[in-house]
């Protein structure tokens, strides 16, 4: 018995077993953030830490915690003098009595643009649209727009996500993306398209897709081994993956790979044991909403995948292609 971090001896009656720990946050995840050291169910390495190596960890992820609080704290300080700053320089922008008012820039920039704000503050976010001011993150130098949204950006490099879902303990940096999560669990969609009345989860989602309403001609990606073309980089980058057999997000419970990242999540519904999409008909319940579908075929006896060689028809698309190996 060795101790996964130092490699020292690790006891059974005075180790801790990595993938048993009963901590809210899964101990195996603590090492990744800390350490960024993979830990993975399985990979042939010691399956526990000592006492003393734990002990260790649980300080360092108490120091990193309290830095990234204080942080967050200066930033809020920093933020309001900033504020106050803003709020001095408006101050001094008075118009006598006997001078006639010029206009300032904030004005001639809201004539440009020809928009109204609400607010002072909501005016200087906008004229960085046409300045080009950003923030930089210091580690990966992406840009923002604003000082908030880098300050969320920079909580992804330090791995602390605050918000987990209490169904399948994924944790996320922000709310609003556990609330999005959520909904992969209830299979509430709330965003609706007014002109086919498909819905999503995701607002997001609901955007790309009113894209293909108004710009359904413009393909222009183009996947060079099979010729097949895409609206957005993002499908043909997903598209590639079926030919190339690659399968980079592997389940952390049982080990099976996919290609794409959103299959993995659909997947995952399965461990969880949580099934709300239920058939009207038998009563039987489903993890994944696509599975219900299929299911409610053997009910209606509907078979929309037809084979152009032989006419013969399927209630699943992976029937017919595994038809048309066998077959054809």
């Amino acid at each position: 018995m060795e101790c996964r971090l130092c490699l020292g001896p690790a006891p059974a009656e005075t180790s801790v077993s990595i993938f048993s720990d009963p901590h809210p946050q899964r101990l195996e995840q603590r090492i990744r953030t800390c350490c960024q050291i993979q830990v993975k169910r399985g990979d042939g390495l010691p399956d526990t830490v000592c006492l003393s190596c734990k002990t260790n960890l649980e300080l360092l992820i108490s120091f990193r915690e309290a830095c990234f609080r204080s942080y967050e704290t200066s930033q809020l300080r920093l933020d309001d003098c900033l504020k106050i700053k803003t709020e001095e320089v408006l101050l001094e922008d008075v118009i006598w009595d006997d001078e006639p008012a010029l206009p300032t820039i904030h004005q001639n920039n809201s004539e440009i643009s020809s928009q109204a704000f609400p607010s002072e503050t909501k005016l200087i976010l906008h004229e960085r649209s046409h300045t080009g001011e950003k923030y930089t993150c210091d580690i990966c130098l992406k840009s923002y727009s604003q000082r908030s949204n880098l300050t969320f950006h920079k909580k992804s490099h330090t791995g602390i996500r605050s918000h987990r879902c209490d169904i399948c303990l994924k944790s996320f940096i922000r709310k609003h993306h556990l609330a999005s999560h959520l909904r992969s669990h209830t299979g509430e969609k709330p965003y609706k398209c007014e002109i086919c009345l498909k819905s999503f989860s995701e607002q997001s989602s609901l955007r790309i897709h009113e894209k293909s309403h108004t710009e359904p001609h413009v393909k222009l990606h183009k996947c060079e081994i099979c010729l097949k073309s895409f609206s957005r980089k993002s499908s043909l980058v997903m598209h590639v993956k079926l030919h190339t057999g690659k399968k980079p997000y592997k389940c952390d419970i049982c080990l099976k790979s996919f290609a794409e990242k959103s299959n993995l999540e659909k997947h995952k519904k399965v461990h969880t044991g949580i099934k709300p999409h239920k058939c009207d008909i038998c009563l039987k319940s489903f993890a994944q909403k696509t599975v219900l579908v299929i299911h409610l075929r053997t009910h209606t006896g509907e078979k929309p995948y037809e084979c152009e060689i032989c006419l013969k028809s399927f209630a699943q698309k992976c029937k017919l292609q595994l038809h048309k190996t066998k077959a054809h």
